[in-house]
């Protein structure tokens, strides 16, 4: 049973912690900060249906990977590819997984948005993983289309709080969709990094036959930039968040440790999940979302005060 359970990867439900990310703009945008124990049960209960069709994706991306993890160094250690588990079973689990994540958002009545966000969280898995289409082969379709969980996620932790009639803005969507490019594409350079053998990584990942550690790097400062310009314009346009251009600094602190560490020597020896568990890319995560949350929930604009969006007007 263990065994099925790491196909799952409920160890990967933190990454929907950027559902919280969605919770907070339709706080600061929409509800003003209104925290109500209701709003607080609600967003509690929209990170399960998630986690449930993230789980669905996990196991059909292992049933289909299996024959590429057989050729990874330590992948090939999974469930599948070792022979300690009966895909027939896993079918049936994935279907489970399926049919409980959209019957509990209906039973505790998400809206019609929020539903269409999870159908998209699981469009998006097939997308990725199913051929012929199977962008997860394309070079750079697939950092395209694996980010694009990250708008996914915002939607759902937005829409579990305010209703459709409310649109999150389109510059914070993007910013979103280009953050989390940028940490896929930090990914995709450790891994291949990781393998340390062109030949081998072209066999485990198509993509991999095209990338290149230069071409890889490029992309990272590409989308580090672009979500750079986008979030500055959320910031400079939205009231709410004028704040928020204090933390710009140690924003791109927080991009140069990750590049940092994951360029360095012995990053090429780590797994890309490893990388992201590193206590100084922690540490700058949680100052920045400290600091950001300190800076919305603050009735000074500082942003104003230290003239950095024009002249404070009285």
């Amino acid at each position: 049973m263990i065994e099925y359970i790491k196909i799952c990867r409920p160890d990967h439900w933190l990454k929907n912690i950027f559902i919280v990310f969605g919770h907070v703009v339709a706080l600061t945008l929409v509800l003003d900060f209104h925290v109500t124990h209701e709003v607080i049960v609600r967003a509690l209960l929209s990170l399960i249906p998630a986690c449930l069709i993230a789980s669905a994706n996990y196991v059909l991306n292992e049933i289909l990977d299996a024959p590429y993890d057989a050729m990874h160094p330590t992948k090939k250690h999974r469930g599948i590819p070792a022979g300690r588990v009966k895909v027939s079973i896993l079918w049936w689990i994935m279907v489970g997984l399926i049919a409980g994540g959209f019957l509990l958002a209906q039973w505790w009545g998400f809206n019609w948005a929020y539903q269409a966000a999870l159908l998209l969280l699981l469009l998006s898995g097939l997308v990725y993983n199913v051929p012929p289409l199977r962008l997860k082969d394309r070079a750079f379709a697939d950092v395209i289309a694996e980010s694009f969980n990250n708008p996914i996620r915002l939607w759902l932790g937005y829409y579990a709080l305010v209703e459709p009639r409310f649109v999150p803005p389109l510059s914070i969507v993007l910013s979103w969709w280009f953050f989390g490019a940028l940490l896929m594409t930090g990914k995709r350079y450790a891994e291949y990094r990781f393998i340390g053998d062109a030949e081998l990584s072209g066999r485990y990942r198509r993509s991999f036959r095209t990338y290149t550690e230069k071409s890889l790097i490029l992309a990272m400062i590409a989308y580090a930039n672009l979500f750079c310009f986008c979030a500055g314009v959320a910031m400079a346009v939205y009231e709410p968040l004028n704040n928020l251009v204090l933390v710009a600094p140690v924003i791109i602190g927080a991009v140069l440790v990750y590049f940092h560490h994951a360029m360095k020597e012995e990053a090429a020896r780590l797994e890309p999940e490893q990388l992201l568990r590193n206590p100084w890319i922690i540490l700058c995560t949680i100052l920045t979302a400290g600091l950001t949350l300190w800076l919305l929930t603050t009735d000074k604009p500082y942003a104003k005060m230290l003239h950095l969006l024009g002249p404070l007007t009285l």
